[in-house]
């Protein structure tokens, strides 16, 4: 397939029973969480690691992450995450990722990270830090935009709001970045009756341990997010005193409701008898 790096770093997994919704669909934060897991393992085993990084004061801050799915994942698949960087912007990191059940692509995804000095916050530059040993190659062809960005003119309305607990935080000492998807996408109405298609993330500024979260969103034009295969796209603007958090894109489209599906089997059957 075009844009998939020969040189990839390689990681298999079984989806569990926790990982999935009502629907026996993977949830977008389970599914992100397994992509950054295999980007966490290629720096541990190529160096530098994430705690090698952290002993020079420095670390990767996501800035921004696009998913597609193709094909939904479920309970005890067995899949495969191939991940590689691209040529790196000055101050960037790029990682892209797929994902394949049988040898098929379920899920392609990229994103950009910022090489950020963990004591000032200030940006450094890539060449700061040596990656030339994780595997690399050309940039993922995807679907759907790699950048997106919210005309001035939305009609956001407030969705919730969400507490940041001390489960929700990582060694940064703010909300992990993969808690966002399945933050929002609980909003979107009906979401038990549509599976995801595409997300997009823009992350702008740090959710830290105890702050509060304004979560707001508004249904929009599909074709702001050029996903072929979302029926609705959704987007939300998340803050924090009065500062955006993150911005998002969601694409969903309409699935068969499984638990729907079983109880008219079930009634079926003992209609019969």
């Amino acid at each position: 397939m075009e844009g998939v790096s020969e040189m990839a770093y390689t990681a298999e997994y079984e989806v569990t029973s926790h990982d999935v919704d009502l629907n026996n669909h993977i949830e977008p934060s389970y599914l992100i969480r397994y992509l950054q897991e295999t980007g966490n393992h290629q720096m541990r085993d190529r160096k530098p690691s994430y705690f090698e990084l952290l002993d020079e004061g420095k670390t990767l801050v996501l800035i921004r992450i696009s998913v597609e799915i193709e094909k939904q994942l479920h309970q005890y698949d067995r899949f495969t995450v191939r991940t590689w960087t691209c040529p790196p912007k000055r101050a960037t990191l790029r990682r892209c990722w797929d994902v394949l059940r049988d040898g098929e692509v379920c899920a392609r995804a990229y994103s950009e990270w910022a090489l950020v000095d963990y004591r000032t916050k200030k940006l450094l530059t890539t060449g700061d830090v040596d990656f030339s040993h994780y595997e690399s190659g050309k940039l993922i062809d995807m679907n759907i935009p790699l950048k997106f960005h919210f005309p001035k003119k939305m009609n956001f309305t407030e969705a919730g709001s969400a507490h940041i607990y001390y489960s929700d935080v990582d060694m940064n000492r703010h909300m992990n970045n993969t808690n966002y998807s399945n933050l929002v996408w609980r909003y979107i109405p009906g979401v038990e009756g549509k599976e995801v298609t595409s997300i997009n993330i823009r992350f702008m500024k740090e959710a830290p341990l105890g702050s509060d979260l304004k979560i707001t969103m508004t249904a929009a034009d599909p074709e702001m997010g050029k996903d072929p295969r979302a029926e609705e796209l959704f987007a939300f603007r998340t803050e924090i005193n009065g500062q955006t958090n993150i911005e998002a894109l969601i694409g969903v489209r309409k699935t068969n409701v499984l638990l729907e599906n079983l109880i008219a089997a079930d009634t079926a059957v003992r209609t019969d008898h």
